[in-house]
């Protein structure tokens, strides 16, 4: 197969290669350099390699992981889903510390998925009035710090959580334990199509995918490893909030545990981990950007020109950001101006407080 496809399509190919799994693939890409490499050794190379080599070959024969990429990325290309690969730096970073991070993830939406501050919140699916009344104040509090929401789009807890943050104009992404092509529950088809105004979906698994039972578990690692803390709003011994929560201390978030009452078999799981000091306890809502040390977002107003003097060049990139934040070579095409003359324009309005850098060189109004 020549090489013809970006790098991601050669790694699509190799997940889909019968007995590799993620572990493997790293230490083959490692060992030959890049994914295309693994499929291009010669004969000998692979028959070395064993049953691993054999399945390799039989894989180039059949070439049905070709096939299969191909539609992933067909279907991409379609549909505006971003195809992520561990390899390159739009990969959620906070992610890529664990070591059986995706090696291929699927995204649709806009949020920033390495943006500054992240928080993901889980929860029982049963959730009582009590809890989904403490999400909505938890997000409330979280979104006047410019933060990101991650859940998992279930039942309960997690899709209150994006429903809140919604509600409070704050980024929220849900991460999928299915193809990026379904939405599950079907109830919550609405709320994910919300989601796309500033957030998204993410996912590791291809189109087509069913949320079978075992990926709900995979899921959660990636819950736990996208953030910079867990909150815990309600959970038995044995939910999936739990599994998130073991995660999360494994991956070195901080994790916080809203407490319950006593005998309430949807707070066990929070109480325990308060308990057994796995969570630290969260009684007030401010009580998460004051552990993580976060200040709040500084409100502007929302026409700056009307109180900074700015000059006509300033005003064409002021009026460019009104709507949505910009990268520097999208307001270069914008503004019809050149780059180093539009870099020096910024600075002086980022001196100004009218603008602020996002990651990726993205600019946004400051309101």
């Amino acid at each position: 197969m020549q090489h013809s496809y970006p790098d991601y399509f050669y790694l699509i190919a190799l997940i889909e290669v019968k007995g590799i799994g993620t572990v493997t693939a790293k230490k083959l890409i490692d060992q030959y350099g890049s994914a295309y490499a693994v499929f291009h050794q010669s004969r000998e190379t692979y028959l070395q390699l064993g049953n691993l080599g054999k399945s390799l070959l039989e894989a180039l024969e059949k070439e049905i992981v070709f096939t299969i990429a191909k539609e992933q990325i067909d279907y991409c290309s379609a549909n505006n889903v971003e195809i992520l690969s561990y390899y390159n730096s739009n990969y959620p970073q906070r992610l890529k510390q664990n070591e059986n991070a995706p090696l291929i993830l699927y995204f649709k939406g806009r949020a920033n998925l390495n943006a500054p501050k992240m928080i993901s919140i889980v929860g029982t699916r049963n959730a009582t009035s009590y809890g989904k009344n403490i999400c909505r104040n938890i997000v409330e509090e979280l979104s006047k710090y410019d933060c990101t929401i991650i859940s998992g789009l279930a039942y309960g807890i997690d899709v209150a959580a994006h429903k809140n943050a919604i509600d409070f104009e704050t980024p929220t992404v849900g991460v999928l334990a299915q193809g990026i092509n379904t939405v599950y529950p079907i109830e919550h088809k609405p709320i994910a199509k919300k989601m796309m105004n500033n957030g998204g979906l993410l996912t590791e698994y291809k189109i087509n995918t069913r949320p079978n039972r075992e990926n709900f578990p995979k899921r959660n690692r990636i819950v736990a490893g996208m953030c910079d803390a867990i909150i815990v709003i309600e959970s038995t011994m044995t939910g999936g909030s739990m599994i998130t929560a073991k995660l999360g201390k494994k991956y070195y978030k901080d994790i916080f545990a809203v407490p319950g009452r006593m005998g309430d078999v949807f707070s066990e799981g929070c109480n325990h981990l308060i308990k057994t000091k796995q969570a630290l306890l969260l009684q007030h809502t401010e009580d998460v950007p004051k552990a993580l040390c976060w200040t709040k977002q500084i409100q502007k107003n929302p026409q700056p020109q009307l109180f900074i003097e700015l000059t006509p060049e300033e005003t064409v990139i002021v009026d460019a950001l009104e709507k949505q934040s910009l990268t520097i070579d999208e307001l270069a095409i914008v503004t019809e101006s050149t780059m180093s003359v539009l870099s020096a324009q910024l600075l002086l309005l980022e001196f100004k407080g009218a603008v602020k850098q996002l990651p990726g060189k993205r600019y946004e109004l400051i309101v």
